[in-house]
């Protein structure tokens, strides 16, 4: 069966057309026959049983005088007379026993002897394949004498039909031939336009030529196949010339998108992309030629807060310049690139004497420390350049970015526009760096900081009346970990917002049981710059708040003077919406920083706090003893409280007090200590058992 399938789907559809009509006729034709045959068959049996009921009838009117005197050889003659009809094969008449009286059989040898007895309530009619009994009473009134069964042979009907068969059964097979012989002739007609279709795809298939049309008769159906397949050769045609031109500008795009690519479309220098792959081919032939090359990472000082300022387009126009500039700084064949937002990269190849680099670098700085002229601004910007030496700092690529990067970023901490060349000791403070960020990102999971307290004293009545909050980190194995280490980390990572966010919540709380306690007493918190570029600072600080239950008056945060200088105006918007709700704010260390009288008037500060830089030499210091007379006096003549720092003996306490300072903290006073030693000197202080005078 499978290989019959598997021959039909190899054939042509023209042959399985003409099949599948010669299957399907000769199927309706076969079954047609069939019908007629038994519909005939029917129709002679129905006629020879007709014709054997007559004759039984006849037969037994004519036996009933020869059964009523027991006349056999009458009997015998009467059934005799059934020869003359070819059809009746035998005939027997039974007496009123039903034993056999007479019977007839035309061919002895061929029937089977007749039976001895009848039973009187056999059915009058029966028909089967041999043939057909008829069974007729005999009597006379009601007087029954007996009974005859005449029997016909069906071979009569099955010659008929025989004989039907055998005419219809050759017309069939002429009828067949007759339409197969019609069918090959018209099948080229037919199957003529979907050769032709055929040969147009086979001839567009070899040759790719999709201008070429199939040419058919405009039959409704053919021809709508025509039509469609010609339609689609027309929207294959004007797709491929959409295809052919599409290529072409996706070839052009490729140009423009590998410029883009390599090109930085602000200062049409090469890009991050460009100078990753230029350095690795550069270390391939310092390798081969045993050469020394110098990566420079440059990083514009304060950028970000001129684009803040001016805006973006000034921020371009400043990068188009500093790139100009830079360029000038720099030897022919020398690689510049922006690799970032305000950074640039330097390779410098092929390079004889390390000195070269510092060279440069100093060139680059000179070339930056002109202010620059942009639309009537006069711009002054810096760098932060860091270095590093192929093969003497690194040999794999990926490790002398990294060590350029952190002697960039030691340049900027370093106090800025300046360049540093990478060292051991900085791989070192990398390392132990990374260590502390690792151990700092679970530190607050593990619950391991705490806060230290340190008292802030009234120098006119001697009282605590607050204190400032100073946190502590104890690791497990690192031990107490100084806050000059692990601040920086937190800020440069981020951390700084959730450590800040728990500092403030642990004080607030701290601050709400010493005030259960009857210890009225302000606490000050310091606030990072990475907090205060939060947006939801705000929200985030008055929700502590409310959460601890602490009235805003008795909470101070404490700012820095560099975190003011590069504030913008969403940041002094942050801080007018802090003391708007009743918190303080203080600037630390002041008089180290970018201490200015119109800063002092822009922000919403109420206090400052004296560098204990300033305090250390009081009173004998005279240069320590008048600064701090100046800021005291300008803090009074601003409204602003006075707070000194680093108080460690009683002249310094004395000279502060005498001079008008509001208050103090120091070891003087007490180191810091944690809450609950707070509480214990809070109570000491109220019983007098505590004075500083």
């Amino acid at each position: 069966m499978e290989q019959l399938i598997e021959w039909i789907n190899r054939q042509a559809l023209s042959t399985k057309l003409k099949w599948t009509y010669l299957v399907t006729s000769g199927g309706v034709m076969l079954l047609s026959t069939l019908f007629l045959i038994g519909i005939q068959l029917y129709f002679f049996t129905a006629a020879l049983v007709r014709q054997t009921q007559s004759q039984a009838t006849m037969v037994g009117a004519n036996l009933t005088a020869a059964m009523a005197f027991a006349d056999s050889e009458a009997a015998g003659d009467i059934l005799s007379a059934l020869r003359v009809a070819p059809d009746v094969q035998s005939a027997v008449a039974y007496d009123a026993k039903g034993k056999a009286f007479v019977s007839f059989v035309r061919d002895p040898q061929s029937s089977p002897d007749a039976p001895a007895a009848h039973d009187a309530h056999a059915r009058e009619t029966v028909v089967d394949v041999r043939g057909v009994s008829v069974t007729r009473r005999i009597q006379v009134g009601n007087r029954l004498l007996g009974t005859v069964v005449v029997r016909s042979s069906v071979t009569s009907v099955y010659h008929q039909l025989t004989l039907y068969l055998a005419l219809a059964l050759p017309m069939t097979l002429a009828l067949l031939s007759l339409s197969y012989y019609a069918l090959s002739r018209l099948q080229r007609y037919f199957t003529a336009p979907i050769r032709a279709l055929s040969a147009v795809s086979e001839q567009i298939s070899r040759q790719g030529d999709y201008s070429l049309r199939a040419e058919v008769s405009p039959a409704a159906d053919i021809g709508l196949l025509a039509r469609t397949f010609n339609g689609m050769l027309d929207r294959i045609q004007k797709r491929e010339r959409e295809l052919e031109a599409e290529i072409n500008e996706r070839k052009r795009i490729e140009v423009k998108l590998d410029r883009l690519a390599h090109f930085d479309p602000v200062t049409q220098l090469n890009n991050r992309h460009f100078f990753n792959e230029r350095l690795e081919s550069v270390l391939a032939r310092a390798r081969k030629f045993d050469e020394r090359t110098i990566l420079m990472f440059i990083d514009l000082d304060n950028f970000k807060t001129v684009n803040d300022t001016l805006g973006h387009d000034i921020g371009d126009e400043l990068l188009r310049l500093v790139s100009r500039r830079l360029s000038e700084a720099l030897r022919f064949g020398d690689v510049l690139s922006r690799i970032g937002g305000d950074e640039f990269g330097i390779i410098l190849e092929n390079v004889s004497q390390v000195g070269v680099a510092s060279m440069i670098a100093e060139k680059c700085l000179a070339k930056l420390a002109d202010p620059i002229h942009i639309h009537g601004h006069d711009i002054h910007i810096g760098a932060s350049i860091g270095i590093s030496v192929y093969p003497d700092d690194a040999t794999d690529m990926h490790a002398l970015l990294k060590y350029a990067d952190t002697a960039m970023y030691y340049a900027k901490n370093g106090g800025k526009n300046a360049w540093r060349t990478f060292t051991p000791s900085m791989r070192d403070d990398a390392h132990k760096r990374f260590k502390l960020d690792n151990n700092l990102r679970r530190a607050l999971e593990r619950d391991e900081f705490v806060l230290h307290y340190q008292p802030q004293v009234d120098l006119k009545t001697g009282d605590i009346v607050g204190v400032e909050a100073l946190i502590r980190w104890i690791h497990p194995q690192l031990g107490m970990v100084s806050p000059n280490d692990f601040i920086p980390v937190a800020e440069d990572t981020g951390l700084i917002v959730p450590i800040g966010e728990w500092v403030l919540r642990e004080a607030c709380r701290d601050l709400t049981r010493w005030h259960a306690e009857g210890h009225l007493l302000r606490v000050a918190v310091n606030l990072s710059g990475r907090q205060l570029k939060e947006n939801g600072l705000v929200a985030s600080v008055l929700a502590t708040l409310r959460e601890t239950d602490v009235d805003p008056c008795w909470l101070e945060l404490e700012l820095t003077e560099s975190m003011l200088m590069d504030a913008s105006t969403d940041i002094v918007d942050r801080l007018h919406a802090l003391t708007d709700a009743g918190i303080q704010l203080a600037i630390d260390d002041f008089g180290t920083g970018y201490s200015s009288m119109s800063y002092l008037k822009t922000f919403p500060v109420r206090a400052l706090k004296v560098d204990r830089s300033f305090v250390r030499g009081l009173p004998q210091d005279p240069e320590d003893a008048a600064i701090t007379r100046a800021i005291i006096a300008m803090a009074r003549s601003l409204k602003m409280e006075i707070v000194a720092e680093g108080i460690e003996t009683q002249e310094q306490h004395d000279f502060l007090r005498a001079h008008g300072c509001d208050k103090s903290q120091g070891y003087l006073y007490g180191r810091p200590c944690a809450a609950a030693q707070i509480g214990q000197m809070l109570a000491r202080t109220r019983a007098g058992t505590c004075e500083v005078d």
